[in-house]
């Protein structure tokens, strides 16, 4: 495969999981008022992680981002996405509970970290470096989030 048609595959699938966790936080942030700026904010900032990821495809052109072939050829990022389209399905159920949204989001949030989708780019871009480590910090920071309301919810419960 060309190296740049893997490179927007890649783009493109990482996208499209940014996406889908976006519609299952909005789907949460209606479904729980009570927790809707939590979910709110995550779906937000999920949005804006498609957007700097498409962004990534204006750089392939300059070869400022390429792609790890290495990390491509496993199909890590298909298999994500097909994924995190069936927990959406999942989140769609009416008597989906809190906690158990909770535990969905975090374990969405945790597999993309453990996964490292995002280490299929190379970069020497440093704007483009930054870019790819505020979306890690900002994983990162929604798995604390989603932790700390599972403390809550446990602690209620």
């Amino acid at each position: 495969m060309h190296p740049n048609r893997a490179a927007m595959q890649a783009i493109e699938g990482l996208a499209r999981i940014e996406e889908t966790l976006s519609k299952i936080y909005r789907l949460f942030a209606e479904r729980f008022p009570a927790d809707r700026e939590l979910w709110s904010l995550m779906a937000q900032e999920e949005t804006t992680h498609a957007e700097w990821v498409r962004d990534l495809s204006n750089h392939l052109e300059d070869g400022s981002v390429s792609v790890n072939e290495d990390k491509v050829g496993e199909g890590g990022i298909q298999l994500f996405l097909a994924y995190a389209e069936d927990r959406f399905k999942e989140a769609q159920s009416e008597r989906l509970p809190f906690r158990h949204a909770l535990d969905m989001a975090l374990d969405l949030e945790s597999s993309l970290l453990e996964r490292n989708l995002y280490q299929v780019f190379k970069t020497d871009s440093a704007d483009m470096e930054q870019t790819l480590k505020d979306m890690e910090l900002q994983i990162h920071e929604h798995t604390e989030r989603i932790r700390k309301a599972l403390t809550q919810e446990k602690g209620q419960g």
